[in-house]
């Protein structure tokens, strides 16, 4: 079963809520094991779109990406690319203090 937060849903779409939710899951879970995600005082996780697709098979890559573009432009959260390969183009996302208040609502 997923599982995302319905004020994220209602305010991005399901879609967004699903990867919102997998995003704060991630980094939640990495923060406590490595200091090495902070970059720019924020906590950052690195993840694929073809990456989320794998644990959502129900998600085309398409809508991964749409998902992402829209919690993007809604502000909850940032992208970048932190890799020290130039070669590799696989994204970072952090939470933007308006998306952190979103996910800490809870589950409203």
């Amino acid at each position: 079963m997923t599982k995302f937060r319905n004020n994220v849903a209602i305010h991005c779409g399901v879609n967004a809520a699903v990867i919102a939710e997998y995003l704060w899951y991630l980094l939640m879970n990495e923060v406590t094991e490595d200091e090495a995600f902070r970059r720019h005082g924020k906590y950052w996780c690195r993840c694929s779109a073809l990456m989320m697709t794998g644990e959502f098979p129900f998600m085309s890559i398409h809508m991964v990406k749409d998902a992402i573009k829209v919690l993007k432009e809604k502000n909850i959260i940032r992208k970048g690319c932190f890799n020290e390969d130039r070669f590799d183009h696989t994204s970072w996302y952090t939470f933007t203090d308006y998306g952190l208040r979103m996910m800490e609502e809870g589950w409203s």
